[in-house]
């Protein structure tokens, strides 16, 4: 597989947002991590949809929309025109048109994708698993707050996903893990099978830390 870095946008300095696509690019990281929250789903706000095309004007990097509101039907004239290109992830917990929404960002050209809370069973995905070509896995709870230890049931859950995708023959679909990811954590995944990490200021985005080293240390590190 395939190992998958996708830095979180909302750690860099965002008053230098031009320097800070330009460190990604030269870690030749594959996604750009985005995440959309309202206080609907999560205890804050972060990042305006608007800041997307933005970034889509300075970097050919895919962005991994993580959307974290309730109902995100309601905001689907705003994410579908975003969505061509990226992958945009949302909340199995949040909605009842979860089916519909995936088809609709299928057809705007985007990747359609999936996330869930730690207390989440993964047997929430078993219908839509075949559509989907992520799953995000959350180590706690959406948004900015205490995260959970990886302990066996979280790891157990990456294993679970993963098995999910093969036996439905979607082999290159990516298992994500969010939240609080360190080096140690994103070995302990991989080693049951997530291949994209979102990292922030557990791991590359660290004070003194060079964002460019970090990614190229974990790669290393990974391998």
């Amino acid at each position: 597989m395939k190992i998958m870095l996708s830095p979180s946008i909302m750690c860099a300095d965002l008053l230098n947002m031009g320097e800070q696509i330009r460190l990604l690019e030269e870690a030749k990281v594959d996604l750009i991590h985005f995440d959309i929250m309202d206080t609907t789903f999560t205890t804050t706000t972060m990042l305006p949809p608007m800041m997307i095309p933005a970034i889509k004007k300075i970097t050919d990097i895919p962005v991994d929309i993580h959307v974290m509101i309730d109902k995100p039907e309601r905001i689907l004239d705003t994410l579908l025109p975003l969505s061509k290109g990226n992958y945009v992830s949302i909340h199995v917990e949040t909605t009842k048109e979860a089916e519909s929404i995936i088809q609709q960002i299928r057809s705007a050209g985007g990747k359609p994708a999936v996330a869930l809370n730690s207390a989440t069973p993964v047997s929430t995905l078993e219908e839509l698993i075949p559509h989907v070509d992520m799953v995000n896995l959350i180590l706690g709870n959406a948004g900015i707050g205490p995260r959970q230890p990886l302990d066996d049931q979280l790891l157990k859950k990456v294993e679970k996903v993963r098995k999910m995708f093969d036996d439905a023959g979607c082999r290159d679909a990516i298992v994500e893990v969010d939240g609080g990811v360190s080096f140690e954590t994103a070995h302990r995944t991989w080693q049951k099978g997530a291949n994209a990490f979102v990292l922030g200021t557990s791991s590359i985005y660290m004070q003194g830390k060079s964002v460019v080293e970090q990614c190229a240390n974990l790669r290393k590190y990974l391998q």
